[in-house]
């Protein structure tokens, strides 16, 4: 008997460090074009936890000719939360349909560890 197993989470895992009250700005490259709209990203106290940001705005490409891009922002203030491990990902929903819904995609997830600030 021959046992195989299909991986279907294709989500790579990035532990972000920043800063309390300072910007965030991060490009990702994909390698692959991505999707246009729709992007969502979470930082939670734990799995399942409170939410500490949800507030990230997002642009896909921003000079990139594959579309392969995404560059996701936070400003100072939304920055502005309690010091510590928390847990994020991010995801993609797309209107392509599976089973008359909308498919979702993670692409990210990990770590964020947001370490604090002096000034301020």
């Amino acid at each position: 008997r021959v046992m195989a197993t299909v991986n279907l989470d294709t989500a790579a895992r990035l532990d972000i460090v920043c800063r309390k009250r300072d910007s965030f700005q991060l490009v990702l490259d994909f390698g692959v074009e991505i999707p246009e709209t729709t992007w969502l990203m979470e930082v939670r106290e734990d799995h399942g936890g409170t939410i500490k940001l949800d507030g990230f705005s997002f642009v896909r490409g921003n000079g990139d000719a594959n579309n392969s891009k995404l560059t996701i922002s936070a400003s100072a203030a939304e920055m502005n939360f309690d010091a510590g491990l928390y847990v994020y990902d991010l995801q993609n929903t797309e209107s392509a349909q599976i089973d008359g819904a909308s498919t979702v995609k993670t692409y990210v997830y990990g770590t964020f560890k947001l370490n604090d600030d002096i000034t301020g």
